[in-house]
């Protein structure tokens, strides 16, 4: 009886050191899973951020290009009309400007 007794201990407590090491696979496993997931939720955080921060950039981008075309084009517009003077407004323009340093040095 004593033996028999002895026999239910020692397989009790195989199957407690079974189910110890089981618990701790799965715990190990939990552990893995967990560490597995946060670094996918970490990716997928790092992924999004890289492309709300490529939007914001096109949007500003885009923004001051439209708002520098209008001066661009502006600039351009008064670059040509200063470049197509005619010929006789420039002659005179200059004409003009002799007269004036003429008359100033001339009265001196």
């Amino acid at each position: 009886m004593a033996l028999d007794v002895v026999k239910k201990i020692s397989e009790i407590e195989k199957q407690g050191e079974e189910l110890i090491k089981e618990a701790q696979r799965r715990a190990n496993d939990i552990l893995k899973n967990a560490k597995d997931e946060a670094e996918n939720i970490k990716q997928r955080a790092q992924e999004s951020a890289e492309a709300y921060y490529k939007e914001v950039i096109e949007k500003f981008e885009k923004e001051a290009k439209n708002q520098i075309e209008p001066m661009i084009a502006d600039a351009e517009r008064k670059k040509q009309e200063i470049t197509n003077i005619p010929k006789d407004k420039m002659e005179r323009a200059v004409n003009m400007v002799i007269e004036r340093i003429v008359n100033s040095y001339g009265n001196s």
